[in-house]
């Protein structure tokens, strides 16, 4: 009896575990490279004056990603060849190298580059990749996919410096072929949506 009890708790919790890591919010979720990411947060942007929709895997945040789709809204620029290029040029000035594909026949274009958010132990390090098009309503969208690297000495740098150069065509294959997902113009905080009087909207579940 004692042994069929124990069983019991031990499938109990093995599925609580299950259970708690698998634990999805209502928010969109797009399926990107093997994984789901979950719209966890979204926010006006002041400069474009259009809001950046965040996606994140279940047990990750904007605090501890390291996967990241995130769809940047520009209602003001019609034309997202140009608005890449613009985006070169901003790379450019603060001295990241970047590749840039047009497609003039779609009004379309990707970008890529590698970013060295930190240079203190760890050393984070960011390979992004960006696909602009034309919004459906109103100027142009970019749909990003980041992969963050946190790295405590040489070895692991040389790691990741060769896993980048690695997967770099294949990620932005995967990038061209992802559907732009539908743009939320929404502020959205820990997979809830924050009202304009600062209230949330309750969700019978979040993210954990």
């Amino acid at each position: 009896m004692k042994k069929i009890l124990l069983i019991i708790i031990a499938v109990f919790l093995a599925c609580g575990i299950t259970y708690a890591k698998g634990k999805k919010t209502d928010m969109p979720s797009i399926k990107f490279n093997g994984g789901e990411y979950y719209l966890y947060y979204s926010a006006k942007d002041d400069k474009s004056g259009g809001y950046i929709n965040e996606y994140y895997k279940a047990n990750q945040s904007y605090t501890s990603w390291k996967d990241l789709i995130a769809l940047w809204h520009y209602p003001n620029s019609y034309s997202p060849v140009e608005q890449a290029k613009k985006y070169r040029e901003i790379l450019s000035s603060d001295g990241i190298p970047c590749s840039l594909d047009i497609d003039e026949d779609d009004n379309a274009a990707v970008i890529d580059f590698t970013l060295i958010a930190s240079k203190k132990l760890p050393i984070i390090v960011e390979y992004n990749v960006f696909k602009f098009a034309k919004q459906e309503k109103c100027g142009s969208v970019a749909l990003q996919y980041a992969k963050r690297y946190r790295l405590n000495n040489s070895l692991e740098i040389d790691k990741a410096k060769k896993d980048i150069v690695k997967r770099r065509k294949k990620i932005i294959k995967k990038v061209n072929k992802l559907e732009f997902p539908q743009l939320l113009n929404e502020s959205v905080d820990e997979g809830k949506i924050i009202t304009h009087e600062g209230t949330n909207q309750n969700y019978d579940k979040e993210f954990k």
